[in-house]
């Protein structure tokens, strides 16, 4: 972080609009580098009172691994109601669950579980306004928050690239292109997950949930009520 950079200023319409605020146009002042978009996460959580243990992996820019811790009242249970403005979209992840913090030698030991997961996508900021990829990164890389689904089947044994994913909006089916997203890489991505956790003073633990990167999406709900997808034997639900 820059040593002028004030990041509890650059927050606060974060914050308000966290708090039904209006979404701001832009940040003021803008995060030059990774260190102030980190910086401008902490104080959002701080603002919120919140503790975080939610976590987004993220590519900055499509090509640097960086991540977000989110607020932990952002999760929700499978067939949660919640409130979500008109631009929003959703992607179907899935979510590791941890039982501890993952060591290099051996993070799969450190999963409780892999569960089917949506993520939803409703920047802060507004959707005209046309923010640097940076001050996206500081609200969070857009998210909104993670719909927590059922435990995928056979996890223990590694998944497939892709996993055979059925999505419906009010209930009827959507043609996307499912992504493939190899098991190993989000392995190796969680392992740097945690030493990035800890530079931030935070940690990896047990029942922290790691959503690992969009299978399909994001998808504009448009105008839609309920969302659902399924994948070996799992199956996750929102509704608006």
């Amino acid at each position: 972080m820059t040593s002028d950079f004030d990041a509890a200023k650059a927050a606060a319409p974060l914050l308000d609009a966290w708090n039904g605020g209006p979404r701001p146009t832009a940040l003021d002042p803008k995060p030059a580098q990774p260190a102030d978009a980190y910086a401008v996460q902490e104080a959002v959580l701080a603002g919120l009172g919140d503790t975080g243990g939610l976590w987004k992996m993220a590519l900055l820019d499509g090509e640097t691994r960086q991540a977000s811790v989110l607020p932990h009242r952002t999760l929700h249970d499978s067939g949660a109601t919640v409130s979500l403005p008109d631009d929003a979209a959703v992607e179907v992840e899935t979510a590791l669950i941890l039982a501890g913090e993952p060591a290099a030698g051996n993070p799969m030991a450190a999963i409780a579980d892999i569960c089917l997961a949506f993520e939803l996508i409703a920047s802060r900021l507004s959707p005209e306004s046309g923010f640097t990829s940076l001050e996206g990164m500081a609200d969070g890389f857009r998210s909104a928050g993670v719909v927590l689904g059922e435990s995928i089947e056979g996890w223990q044994n590694g998944l497939p690239d892709r996993i055979d994913i059925t999505l419906t909006l009010d209930n009827t089916g959507v043609v996307a292109t499912e992504v493939a997203v190899p098991l190993m890489p989000s392995l190796d991505f969680l392992v740097w997950l945690a030493g990035h956790a800890r530079t931030q003073g935070r940690s990896l633990k047990a029942g922290d949930v790691v959503i690992t990167g969009a299978r399909i999406g994001p998808l504009p709900f448009n105008g839609a009520k309920a969302a659902k997808a399924t994948a070996m034997g799992a199956e996750v639900s929102v509704a608006l």
